[in-house]
């Protein structure tokens, strides 16, 4: 058993280093989405929570075109 482990060691160390480094990317970017999930939660909540005299200019609603 010894012995396989030292060879699994010898053959595969490079790909090991690989995805250890493809598993931080993977924990950086879910991070990084989930900050960015966080932000727009926040900018939701702000504009959802503002006083109605705060609401700024109206933004015409898309029409639909007769079918």
């Amino acid at each position: 058993m010894r012995t396989l482990r030292l060879l699994e060691e010898r053959l595969l160390r490079g790909g090991r280093r690989t995805a250890l480094r493809n598993a931080w990317a993977a924990v950086q970017e879910d991070r990084e989405r989930a900050a960015a999930r966080t932000e727009a939660e926040r900018a939701l909540t702000a504009v959802r929570d503002r006083p109605a005299g705060l609401s700024g200019p109206k933004v015409p609603q898309a029409t639909r075109s007769p079918q």
